[in-house]
């Protein structure tokens, strides 16, 4: 098993087949380090406190290491809890959730944890002595004796052995630190995921985290691939299954293929880990200095208790700070939203064609109402020539019938019409008789158009 945590190669015949891999949680907390030798005080905004209190054991690629102000495992984890991270000693604070989309909850208590910074600066930040205790190295996932140190989101898993950054011991490290945040507009919420490459808290659910991060994503990815293809997981990866088994040695060589991707017929599911629209990244700057050489005072009280040999070889003091209280986030938007895409369209027709409302309301009248006003009085002007059109018939046989019966008509009126009036013997009366004879035969006519107008139409 400590072959297979100082990954040295071993044949078949020397390793412990038949051991059982899945106490290896359970052996590396008991051979490894723990966290109150290993961090010999610490400080943060400007107080002391006990390490053991503050910082709790947590199973990584790099073995045991020693975690400060990550999230309560209730809120961390969905159901399964590791093991070195059950018993977590009561503390002063009172745990809180807390992601990068939502922030702080407003009803906070006095003291709670993940805590804020106190300020910016050296003597407001997190100071550590560390005691690297050389003499017991049994192995080391690198080439030097001494620390990793790892920044991340409080509520997602670190990448200690990838990104992690070499504190070396006999030197007094400062590890300057500034905060990469990224936000997203709840506009882009409609906008398909293929296209903002980028999720929300609330859009994927992860089987072993209870919080999505790109990084959570990717640890869960690689988990499935090792189950698919080497039937086992490794000893630090997320338990996504409860009868997934611990890959033993025998497995080392699958377990970096699918973690390398060596292999191209390998599917990879790390495509999918798109960003977290909200994210909270930290950007490190690291200077390093030896410790004191000659006989002088020495600011640190832990470390004066060390003779100078000793301190050279297994003390290192790290000092991590904000250099700035405030800082600067990425925010996410449209491009062109509804009233940019507005005011450009109007500037370029107001630009070019002197565009105006006015116009509009000319567009709207040239559009539809001039057509239809001119369509209804196509319609008008076309029921009097029709009656005209029967009027001056006469070829049809329609047409000769009903004139004759209108003549018949007519003539008849007329000679009843005389033979009343004819009889008069004043000029007067004869005249007004012919007049109203012509205007009651003008009035008869215009029915009679009229009565054959509507029969055609």
């Amino acid at each position: 098993m400590l072959k297979l945590l100082c990954k040295n190669e071993s044949d078949e015949e020397q390793s412990t087949i038949s051991s059982n891999w899945s106490n290896l949680e359970s052996i590396i907390m008991n051979i490894s380090q723990p966290c109150e030798d290993m961090m010999v005080a610490c400080r943060f905004a400007a107080n002391e406190y006990d390490c053991s209190k503050y910082f709790i054991p947590i199973i990584t690629d790099e073995g045991l290491c020693c975690v400060f102000n990550m999230l309560h495992p209730k809120f961390m984890f969905i159901s399964h809890i590791p093991r070195s991270m059950r018993n977590i000693p009561e503390r002063d604070y009172e745990p809180i959730d807390w992601y990068a989309e939502r922030g702080y909850p407003p009803d906070l208590p006095n003291k709670y944890y993940p805590r804020r910074i106190a300020g910016t600066g050296e003597s407001l930040g997190l100071s550590i002595t560390l005691d690297v205790e050389a003499d017991k190295y049994y192995c080391s996932s690198t080439n030097s004796v001494g620390f990793k140190l790892s920044l991340h989101s409080p509520n997602e898993s670190p990448n200690v052995h990838e990104t992690g950054v070499l504190i070396a011991p006999g030197k007094e490290t400062k590890v300057r630190v500034r905060p990469d945040k990224t936000e997203t507009t709840q506009k882009l919420r409609s906008v398909d995921t293929k296209y903002r490459r980028c999720l929300f808290h609330d859009e994927r659910q992860l089987l072993y985290f209870a919080h999505y991060t790109q990084r959570n994503c990717e640890m869960e990815c690689i988990a499935k691939m090792l189950l698919q293809h080497c039937g086992c997981i490794s000893f630090y990866m997320p338990k996504i299954y409860k009868n997934s088994t611990i890959c033993n040695i025998r497995s080392l060589h699958c377990v970096e293929m699918v973690r390398l991707r060596k292999d191209p017929t390998i599917g990879s599911c790390l495509d999918a880990c798109w960003p977290s629209c909200y994210d909270l990244t930290f950007l490190v700057d690291v200077f390093a200095i030896p410790l004191w050489s000659d006989e002088f005072f020495i600011e640190n009280k832990r470390v004066q208790r060390y003779n100078k040999t000793y301190a050279r070889k297994n003390i290192a003091v790290v000092n991590m700070y904000f250099k700035e209280y405030s800082f600067r986030s990425s925010i996410q938007t449209e491009f062109i939203g509804t009233t940019d895409f507005l005011s450009a369209v109007g500037g370029l027709m107001g630009l070019f064609l002197g565009f105006s409302f006015i116009s509009i309301v000319e567009l709207v009248y040239y559009a539809i109402i001039h057509p239809i006003r001119t369509l209804l009085q196509f319609e008008y002007t076309k029921k009097p020539a029709l009656s005209e059109k029967l009027i001056r018939c006469d070829k049809t046989t329609v047409c000769r019938q009903w004139s004759s019966v209108q003549r018949y008509k007519r003539l008849r009126k007329y000679l009843r019409l005389r033979a009343i009036y004819g009889r008069a013997n004043k000029s007067t009366k004869q005249r007004a008789g012919y007049k109203r004879l012509s205007n009651n035969a003008v009035k008869c006519i215009t029915n009679t158009l009229k009565k054959e107008q509507d029969i055609r139409t």
